[in-house]
């Protein structure tokens, strides 16, 4: 199966190709962008060619997937969404998303996260999925809030990222929570 192309009436979400490079050296050397990430701000573009080969190996494997987010009227990455932790004998999976801070605060995510979750919800079958967020994070925490997504809890030193340990917020949306929704109709 090929990762499918998804698309709004202003955005689109496409497999990631080598041709987003640049964009992605961009996207992922901005320490603001990566915060929050459990990954290092990129120093190299090498760097970059190494997670678009990541991102199209996991996809291929049946082990997770990552989306360009560009507009329909220009094909320039400016993001990216997808899931990855597929665990498919429990049906879960865990979604992350990234996007250029000039875009922050335009809707752009609140439009591109539904498409996702349709997908693996529709065609993947998957019944839960999960997001973890840091705690400092409230623009992520509101961004779930208003996609449905229910708060579960906050995971103490969950994870090690950076040289530190840190909490983590632990948000879901179960299937039929997703199937009762409206905003993706």
């Amino acid at each position: 199966m090929q990762q499918p192309i998804l698309s709004t009436a202003q955005l689109v979400l496409r497999p990631i190709t080598e041709k987003d490079t640049a964009a992605l050296f961009s996207l992922f050397s901005n320490e603001e962008v990566t915060r929050y990430m459990d990954i290092d701000a990129f120093s190299n573009i090498t760097e970059a060619t190494q997670i678009i080969t990541f991102f199209r190996e996991r996809w291929e494997k049946q082990e997770g997937m990552r989306w360009a987010i560009t507009f329909k009227d220009k094909d320039e990455l400016i993001g990216t969404c997808g899931f990855h932790h597929w665990n498919k004998t429990h049906y879960k999976i865990e979604l992350g998303y990234d996007l250029q801070p000039a875009y922050w605060g335009k809707g752009i995510m609140t439009e591109a996260v539904p498409l996702a979750l349709k997908f693996v919800y529709q065609e993947l079958q998957f019944n839960r999925v999960e997001a973890f967020v840091d705690p400092l994070n409230a623009a992520s925490s509101r961004l779930l809030g208003r996609l449905g997504f229910r708060h579960e809890g906050m995971l103490r030193d969950a994870f090690f990222e950076k040289g530190q340990f840190v909490d983590a917020d632990l948000y879901s949306l179960l299937r039929r929570e997703y199937d009762r929704e409206t905003i993706w109709q």
